[in-house]
């Protein structure tokens, strides 16, 4: 919990900000407060991922804490950082895309063909009506 008085609009957003980006790590109240007044200075920012949360002022690394992602966000959210301009996540783009390997090279996956082929087909009976 914040153990401030909050009195003005850009506090508010700063502490929905820092509960938020507390979600993502088990955060102490020293801890969490720690981040609030961090992030009250506009040059200040925190960015943390896998190996723990990170601490720059004016891009320049001053403090490093260890600290992991909450399990339920592990694999997901590759980092989280914070602000005094607001709270981001960057997630973890996967490729959806499939291959197939055998190791006798027997058997191999290409799709997409049929929709092409149909149109090629479409195309030609409609030149030769």
């Amino acid at each position: 919990m914040i153990n401030k008085e909050i009195k003005t609009l850009n506090e508010l957003r700063r502490a929905k900000s820092a509960y938020n980006f507390a979600k993502y790590y088990d955060l102490d109240n020293a801890e969490l407060n720690y981040i609030y007044d961090f992030i009250a200075d506009s040059n200040n920012k925190v960015v943390g991922n896998d190996k723990g949360l990170f601490f720059y002022v004016s891009d320049k690394l001053v403090k490093q804490i260890n600290k992991s992602l909450a399990s339920e966000f592990a694999g997901n959210v590759s980092s989280v950082s914070i602000s005094d301009d607001g709270f981001y996540v960057v997630p973890i783009v996967t490729s959806s895309s499939y291959s197939s390997y055998s190791s006798d090279n027997s058997s191999s996956y290409s799709g997409g063909g049929s929709s092409n082929n149909n149109n090629n087909n479409n195309n030609n009976n409609n030149n030769n009506g």
